[in-house]
């Protein structure tokens, strides 16, 4: 009954960081004006990292040909213009030498900011997976929301949300390679089942070297992964993983349970990746 108590025990928590209600964001201000593209700076909670040469290259094309056929989605500061969303667009029309660009004007936060900047490149441009997993777990840090209010929020699974972040689990080099397209999402996510760094890193560097499958790695995962035999002979019990997805959950981070030799004893292990992600764990936890 002990185990019990330990999961009533934390209901309030689950519950304080999983009812907050859903805003809308904010509808344009104002019809569709041109400005000066002197007065428009970057977006600082851009989730895209870095943008194709080629791609940029085509943008400017149609933008000597046609100008800038979609406005700038952008926020007052002052006297100057914050881009919400249109970052390549800016780019592309600075690189051109426009002297104007058109802008529709909406009043947003930080949070809205990064959440209109995911979904434009997330519509239209992909990211690649490390910058997706990033940006999906800087917006659930600056937001302090859940990986449920995200999926709701941006139109997409929680479990692909969850999926995403725990990339950032790799070491930095199987990283660079999800990044450059020589590890595809599949192969890394088989990858993540092993726990050493320098096999994963290894079996990475066969998937870039050898082409191999994702099947094929599965089976090297798992062959590599002994400690899964240990845990088939002595399976958590149903309601402590539970515990464990509801916590990582609502604190948006990994979250590991070990039960203690006695009944309603043990430990919970709450990963951080940085000082931010402290601030966040603990605003929820308070």
């Amino acid at each position: 009954m002990a185990d019990r108590r330990l999961g009533r025990g934390l209901d309030g928590l689950m519950q304080a960081a999983t009812s907050r209600p859903v805003p809308e964001i904010a509808q344009p201000k104002g019809p569709t004006t041109s400005v000066p593209i002197s007065l428009l700076d970057p977006n600082p909670h851009q989730p895209r990292q870095a943008m194709k040469a080629e791609n940029l290259e085509h943008l400017k094309g149609s933008i000597r040909e046609h100008g800038v056929l979609q406005p700038i989605v952008v926020r007052r500061i002052g006297e100057r213009y914050q881009i919400i969303a249109g970052e390549r667009r800016f780019r592309a029309a600075q690189g051109v030498g426009l002297a104007e660009v058109p802008i529709v004007v909406r009043d947003a936060t930080d949070e809205e900011m990064l959440e209109l900047a995911l979904v434009e490149n997330l519509q239209r441009e992909d990211l690649d997976p490390i910058e997706k997993a990033t940006s999906f777990k800087a917006y659930l840090g600056r937001a302090g929301k859940t990986q449920e209010y995200a999926a709701a929020r941006l139109g997409l699974d929680r479990s692909t949300i969850a999926n995403m972040i725990r990339l950032l689990e790799l070491p930095e080099a199987v990283q660079q390679m999800v990044r450059s397209g020589l590890v595809a999402m599949g192969h890394a996510r088989a990858i993540l089942s092993m726990t050493d760094a320098k096999r994963q890193t290894a079996l990475a560097e066969r998937v870039a070297r050898e082409g191999l499958s994702v099947r094929q790695v599965e089976r090297m995962a798992s062959a590599q992964a002994p400690s899964r035999r240990k845990a088939k002979a002595q399976p958590k019990a149903v309601h402590v993983r539970d515990l464990e997805a509801r916590l990582r959950e609502a604190l948006g981070t990994k979250v590991t349970i070990e039960e203690g030799p006695k009944p309603g004893t043990g430990r919970i292990i709450i990963e951080f990746y940085g000082t931010e992600d402290v601030d966040r764990i603990l605003s929820r936890l308070s």
